[in-house]
């Protein structure tokens, strides 16, 4: 499928970016499987890494906003596509779901682990600092950081 799309627009580089798109870690976590998963990595990996949804935790409606919003100038994208990307995207990032946490933003942590910005910037920082979490007790540690939070959430994160 990739293929069908040889050449991309300078303008949708440029939106990508405008909106925090492109991921901010090198550490290597795959995508959730599911239907639409192929089309979703055909699709939108031309524009960003398809990672880069993994600290989100939208609606469907918010993931049909944002998928509309950016394939809006793609007329080589099926309505079909851009339907499993959508069904794809809200089956695997949404509200309640899997906290990445080796690739989500500080600001997307804040909101799915209920912790302070200030928590959450510690948490983004020591990632940096010292390579993605292998497990709970790694995120734990962190000065600054609640443990009770990341406890409640320990369910939810996924290393």
């Amino acid at each position: 499928m990739k293929d069908r799309f040889p050449k991309i627009a300078h303008w949708t580089i440029l939106v990508c970016a405008a909106f925090g798109v492109f991921p901010s870690s090198s550490v290597a976590q795959s995508l959730p499987d599911g239907p639409g998963k192929d089309v979703f990595e055909s699709v939108c990996s031309l524009c960003h890494s398809p990672t880069a949804p993994m600290g989100k935790q939208w609606t469907k409606a918010q993931w049909e906003a944002k998928v509309i919003e950016m394939l809006q100038e793609e007329p080589d994208v099926t309505a079909q596509e851009r339907a499993a990307i959508i069904e794809y995207l809200a089956a695997n990032f949404r509200p309640g779901g899997k906290i990445y946490i080796n690739k989500a933003a500080a600001k997307d942590l804040a909101a799915a682990l209920e912790v302070s910005a200030q928590e959450a910037e510690s948490i983004v920082r020591d990632r940096e600092e010292k390579g993605g979490f292998k497990n709970l007790d790694d995120v734990k540690r962190i000065p600054g950081v609640d443990p009770a939070k990341i406890e409640a959430k320990k369910d939810r994160l996924e290393f």
